[in-house]
């Protein structure tokens, strides 16, 4: 068998095994929220998603999965990004990895039976990130993007989503990267000396400027874990629990 690669988003039903790994959904095909999660905000809502890995061999990524035109609602508690669809059979259709649904052109009415009782959902942990970057609209044709770097059995790989464009990446990129800040003073996960330094002056730096047209903006964030561990590393409850309130969101 091949190496099967961490998948932030894949085609949920209810009554699925709770993980750390992996998102939940209700019978409402909603988030199912878990005790680290504390306050949470949204949704904002993202218009497509792609998966992609770094190749070695051209050092170039290439995609493993992809959605668009479609309604994604995001969400940021306080230990993770979690996103949701419930009509994700329309527009660009799901295509993704293994148990995921394959949408083409195909009848609508079919489609719509066989997503009946599920969501296209996911999550990425704070503890996973490695780079979080934005690109903020600068034309007509342009977009909002949000990009998160993250690591699976070895590789490089990113998730990133296209927001709607009344939403602003650039505050959104940081009020993820201050709340991945937050939770990594919570957990328990080992980290060297120059690791939390490195921590510390992230937090007090403030928000980068946005790139030019044609790049993207980014925070880096010391000594992530790979996507699905680190569960053992877990607070032992949501970070303003343990450290008082978080600050007011930002405008996004």
């Amino acid at each position: 068998m091949g190496i099967t690669f961490y998948n932030p988003l894949s085609i949920m039903e209810p009554g699925e095994p709770v993980s750390f790994a992996y998102a939940s959904i209700t019978e409402e095909l909603t988030i199912a929220w878990d005790g680290l999660d504390g306050h949470i905000n949204g949704p904002f809502h993202a218009t497509g998603a792609d998966v992609q890995i770094l190749d070695p061999s051209t050092n170039r990524f290439r995609q493993l999965a992809a959605i668009s035109d479609v309604r994604i609602e995001c969400y940021m508690s306080e230990s993770r990004l979690a996103m949701v669809c419930r009509k994700y059979d329309k527009g660009g259709g799901w295509i993704g990895g293994a148990g995921a649904l394959v949408l083409n052109a195909g009848s609508k009415i079919i489609a719509a039976n066989r997503s009946r009782g599920k969501a296209l959902a996911g999550h990425l942990r704070y503890p996973w990130l490695d780079k979080v970057l934005f690109h903020q609209r600068q034309g007509f044709f342009d977009s909002e993007v949000l990009r998160l770097i993250y690591y699976s059995e070895g590789a490089t790989m990113y998730l990133e989503l296209t927001l709607e464009n009344a939403y602003n990446s650039g505050a959104i990129a940081y009020e993820i990267t201050q709340r991945t800040l937050a939770y990594r003073r919570a957990d328990r996960m080992p980290v060297s000396a120059e690791d939390l330094q490195a921590l510390d002056l992230l937090k007090t730096q403030g928000p980068v400027m946005p790139a030019d047209k044609g790049s993207m903006a980014k925070y880096t964030i010391p000594a992530c874990c790979p996507a699905g561990t680190g569960a053992q590393y877990s607070p032992s409850a949501p970070p303003s629990a343990l450290h008082g309130q978080l600050q007011p969101p930002g405008t996004y």
